[in-house]
């Protein structure tokens, strides 16, 4: 007879996650019309002029964007979800909050939310909002 191992019981992986996904407010005070690969490359250009190399091999995904709706105080505002390499979420967070035009208008842009798992920044069955949030959105100041 040949032995055969006991049954292996399954576990999840104790390492951390290679991805960490953003949900980023995007606020202006003109309509925009924002495309994946003008977010992307106005992402890739402010990594490159604040962080340098280092931050021009950053690794992001813009993997949704919202469309514009009109928000308090006659301003505009979109979401846009990131997918981000785990080892680049602070360069690329830091980018993004350093944009201040776009499109050439003025904008504010704020990490909402950071996770690990691309399902929790989905919104809230039991809440009206777009789901709970650690970060304050605070409008923006022009």
């Amino acid at each position: 007879m040949i032995d055969l191992p006991k049954a292996v019981k399954l576990s999840f992986s104790k390492l951390p996650p290679n991805w960490s996904y953003l949900k980023v407010s995007v606020m202006t005070p003109v309509n925009l019309d924002i495309t994946d690969i003008e977010f992307k490359s106005a992402i890739m250009q402010s990594l490159q002029v604040n962080h340098g190399k280092v931050g021009s091999l950053s690794h992001v995904d813009v993997l949704k964007i919202t469309s514009m709706t009109k928000c308090h105080n006659d301003y505009y505002s979109c979401h846009v979800i990131l997918r981000v390499a785990r080892q680049h979420k602070q360069h690329v967070w830091s980018a993004l909050t350093l944009i201040t035009t776009f499109q050439g208008s003025r904008c504010a842009i704020n990490v909402v939310k950071e996770s690990p798992v691309l399902v929790s920044l989905l919104p809230s069955q039991n809440s009206p909002h777009t789901g709970h949030s650690r970060y304050r959105h605070q409008p923006a100041v022009f």
